[in-house]
């Protein structure tokens, strides 16, 4: 199964990429961090196989979370 984190810092976004994802629940461990550093956090746990992430967020952008994983 692979692992996807999924990185926005506006809920709604999030919201509206889970809702379609759902029917992939069994064939993808989805993960959604509402910023950086909660995507830094969830990285500890296990790795991910593709983050996907928003390239403008305060604090830490996307590229930014890119470099540091």
């Amino acid at each position: 199964m692979r692992r996807i984190l999924f990185v926005d810092d506006e809920p709604a976004v999030l919201g509206g990429l889970q809702n379609p994802l759902h029917r992939q629940r069994r064939r993808w461990d989805m993960v959604f961090a509402l910023d950086g550093e909660a995507a830094l956090r969830a990285f500890e746990e296990a790795p991910f196989d593709v983050i996907v992430s928003d390239s403008r967020m305060p604090d830490m952008d996307g590229p930014a979370l890119l470099q540091r994983v």
